[in-house]
């Protein structure tokens, strides 16, 4: 997860490159839109009171967490369950469609075999020993290395489909994430038709 920052932490790249970054972890929390508009990406940043001590929350749990309110959030209000995940450099990374907003997760105990596979989630595996959680359930598709060019075009130009814009690493974090939660699913479960099958915890 990038560091608390105050606004000392915060750097703002010259003009012609409008990217906000933190100057203790290099990592990119947003855009400046004009002199007076600055974009934060929810999946960066923290808002707390600066009075108050908060628990740290792993990184992986962080970003499911507010990826899967973000889904929740806009089927809720839009009626919109397809979801084109992208980069600030305008690529597609991941289609992803929402198909139940209330699952209740409950998982046998935890393999060291994945945290092997993918060291980058260890944090939110140590963090949590609760074999029970909410999560929502969807389907995906990654866009990487020129996969699913078509149906990613045919999403794009679709008006019932909504972008979500992420850093690049942000959305190469949610694949690895979605990578992880489908390997752990039996696999009569991991397909859904062409898509994949993950769950993203609440």
């Amino acid at each position: 997860m990038c560091c608390l920052s105050s606004e000392n932490h915060v750097k703002l790249e010259p003009k012609a490159n409008t990217k906000v970054i933190c100057k203790r972890c290099k990592v990119m929390l947003g855009e400046s839109v004009s002199s007076e508009t600055t974009k934060f990406y929810m999946t960066e940043i923290i808002i707390q009171p600066s009075d108050r001590s908060f628990p740290t929350i792993p990184r992986s749990q962080f970003v499911q967490s507010v990826i899967a309110q973000c889904l929740v959030e806009l089927s809720s209000a839009r009626s919109t369950f397809r979801f084109t995940i992208q980069g600030q450099d305008g690529r597609v990374y991941i289609l992803l469609w929402l198909l139940n907003s209330d699952s209740l997760v409950i998982e046998s105990l935890r393999s060291s075999k994945c945290i092997k596979k993918f060291p980058l989630l260890e944090d939110a595996m140590k963090a949590d020993s609760s074999s029970a959680w909410s999560a929502v359930k969807v389907l995906y598709q990654p866009c990487i290395k020129n996969r699913n060019e078509k149906l990613a075009s045919s999403w794009e130009s679709d008006i019932s489909v909504h972008s979500l814009t992420l850093p690049s690493a942000t959305c190469l974090e949610l694949l690895l994430i979605l990578s992880r939660n489908n390997a752990t699913l039996p696999l009569s479960l991991r397909h859904m038709n062409s898509f994949q099958v993950a769950f993203l915890r609440m």
